[in-house]
């Protein structure tokens, strides 16, 4: 299982690279800063603000804040809003849900995670209705935690776009203080056209992404796992 799901990745970013050809590329600095502020054992606020710098043509900000449930310990859903703007962006008000799974094998931590949106834009443009599915595999080594993965994006009300875009990035997190993690990612976006065999656009991101977690005293009946008693 191990050695396979880590061929099924390795062979897609090959056959990615080395079959498409592109029209357009953009290289940009993304920086971004997640933070998760636990309510309880269960409940959290996840936000995060980021910031992208393209080079030389503009900028994009990103402000995002929703409420997440742990089902358990492998499975949490989210529900929040997004906004979006800046001088190379359209703005925009994008509500979302989240529902991510992880699951052990062997050595790696598997990340599954579906999220749904709807953009709507300030322009005047209709509403879109978009899908994004992000497995990603994350394992230790000697300079901190690795992450592989790939993100499809399809845009549900559109009949002529299955595939709008595709990201692959690899990551390394090192621990930084107590709840702080710091991440370092490079991402390559393709927008396709409707065939999707081709695409129309490149984007190569460097990423530096800080993650912090918040837990506040754990003064009731909200915090803390329920013990067990004996029977």
């Amino acid at each position: 299982m191990t050695k396979t799901l880590c061929h099924i990745l390795l062979g897609f970013f090959i056959v990615v690279i080395a079959t498409s050809k592109s029209f357009a590329q953009d290289d940009f600095l993304w920086l971004h800063y997640f933070n998760r502020y636990k309510l309880s054992y269960k409940f959290s606020i996840d936000s995060d603000v980021g910031y992208r710098s393209y080079f030389p043509e503009g900028e994009r900000w990103q402000g995002r804040s929703g409420l997440r449930y742990d089902i358990n310990d492998n499975f949490y859903v989210r529900g929040g809003v997004m906004f979006v703007g800046g001088s190379v962006a359209r703005f925009e008000f994008r509500p979302y849900q989240d529902f991510v799974i992880n699951s052990r094998v062997s050595f790696l931590t598997i990340t599954q995670r579906v999220r749904f949106e709807q953009q709507m834009f300030f322009d005047g443009t209709d509403t879109r209705f978009r899908l994004r599915y992000n497995p990603s595999v994350k394992f230790s080594t000697f300079l901190g935690y690795c992450t592989l993965g790939v993100e499809p994006f399809f845009v549900l009300n559109n009949p002529n776009s299955r595939v709008a875009s595709n990201r692959m990035y690899v990551g390394l997190t090192r621990k930084a203080y107590k709840n702080v993690f710091v991440t370092l990612q490079y991402i390559n976006e393709r927008s396709y056209t409707k065939e999707e065999s081709s695409f129309i656009n490149e984007s190569n991101i460097i990423r530096l992404k800080v993650s912090h977690t918040i837990k506040p005293l754990r003064t009731g009946p909200l915090f803390g796992r329920k013990k067990q008693g004996l029977n």
